[in-house]
């Protein structure tokens, strides 16, 4: 029980051992970085102690997956899912270990559960902040993400979910590797509505060698191209062509093979404002708020443009902020300019032609490590 009184506080340690949490929805606590580098390993009984999580079996192994779910802005049989990416830590491949950087930051599920609140009011619907396995609450260990075993347990999740609160449609919102989930999950699943995927590597450009286990082996969401042409699925996909971590290239040739297969898919180029130009979560929320009350491309298209430019207009005023000298009411700086006009987003269509640029009781299992690179 010190374990658990470390990471959840005495009082969640103390409604543990009195029993399943009451209520929809578990106090928040803290999540300890060192815990998810080490892994997060669960008991059944200890899973179906926390309020929003479901138990799972995908390829083999167990998870206790957790999901922050609100009804903030609305009620019904559909939810909005979003799909986190990557902790932004290095992985090596010598000994399948993280490298944490000094200021990573512990967990507050309080966020998590506020994030939720927010997408939901956002859509009008259920909302769903989905922990990928061994972070933000669920069992497991982050160093199989873009794995099989990832991709299957979070299908898994999806379905216990669906059984648990009765839900029959699901509309995706996912950021980076959680969008690279997403595309897999458009080859798995048929009760998919709007999937909106930002910053996702759909389309692996390089062939990673095979694990000695093929459930470690990386998902390449291209390689189910046939089975996606089927899907009842609308597909968006938010890039922008400056990302310096997932390559445009590995997003837009997706379109492209959809395209050739006979499939349409949206595609919305956009201007991120951090320094990797790489998080769109912001515009894939807007395109999915669109999206879920049947909108047109076109005019999904202006609304996350006027989105861009007002984003980019905020970042210079707090860019020009910081670069201004302290100023007196006799020398105050001048008025900011507005930021340039964000560039025109196109529809996939438009672009025919162009070539586009937990409970520790012991560190989890480590995968197999994967052949050599």
């Amino acid at each position: 029980m010190a374990t658990i009184r470390h990471w959840l506080g005495a009082a969640a340690a103390a409604a543990i051992a009195c029993g399943p949490l009451a209520g929809t929805q578990a106090r928040a606590h803290v999540v300890p970085v060192a815990d998810m580098v080490r892994g997060i390993e669960m008991t059944r009984r200890q899973c179906d102690a926390i309020a929003q999580t479901v138990w799972v079996q995908a390829l083999g192994r167990d998870f206790c997956i957790r999901y922050y779910l609100s009804t903030a802005g609305g009620i019904g049989l559909q939810a909005a899912v979003f799909l986190q990416g990557d902790k932004p830590w290095r992985l090596s491949r010598r000994d399948w270990q993280f490298t944490v950087p000094p200021d990573a930051k512990d967990v507050n599920t309080a966020d998590l559960r506020a994030y939720a609140d927010g997408l939901s009011r956002q859509t009008g619907a259920p909302a769903i902040y989905l922990a990928r396995p061994g972070v933000d609450g669920s069992s497991g260990h982050h160093n199989i993400r873009h794995t099989m075993l990832e991709l299957h347990a979070v299908n898994a999740a999806l379905d216990a979910i669906a059984t648990k609160h009765g839900f029959t449609a699901y509309h995706l919102i996912g950021q980076s590797g959680g969008a690279r989930i997403a595309g897999g999950l458009l080859g798995l699943r048929s009760d998919l509505g709007c999937t909106v995927i930002g910053a996702g590597r759909l389309s692996l450009s390089k062939r990673p060698l095979p694990a000695r286990d093929p459930v470690y082996n990386f998902f390449n969401a291209a390689d189910a191209i046939p089975l996606i042409a089927q899907s009842r699925a609308r597909i968006i996909l938010v890039t922008d062509p400056a990302d310096r971590k997932v390559a445009e290239a590995d997003q837009t040739r997706f379109v492209q093979m959809l395209r050739q297969a006979g499939r349409g898919a949206e595609q919305l180029f956009v201007q991120a404002t951090d320094g990797d130009r790489h998080g769109v979560a912001g515009y894939a929320r807007a395109a999915a708020k669109d999206c879920m009350r049947g909108a047109p491309a076109d005019e999904i298209a202006r609304n996350v443009a006027s989105l861009v430019e007002r984003r980019l207009a905020a970042k210079a005023r707090s860019e020009a902020r910081a670069a201004a000298p302290a100023a007196t009411s006799q020398d105050a700086p001048a008025a900011v300019s507005a930021a340039p006009a964000a560039p025109a987003l196109q529809s996939a269509a438009q672009l025919e032609g162009v070539q586009p640029g937990g409970w520790i009781t012991r560190p989890a299992a480590i995968p197999a490590p994967r052949a050599a690179q």
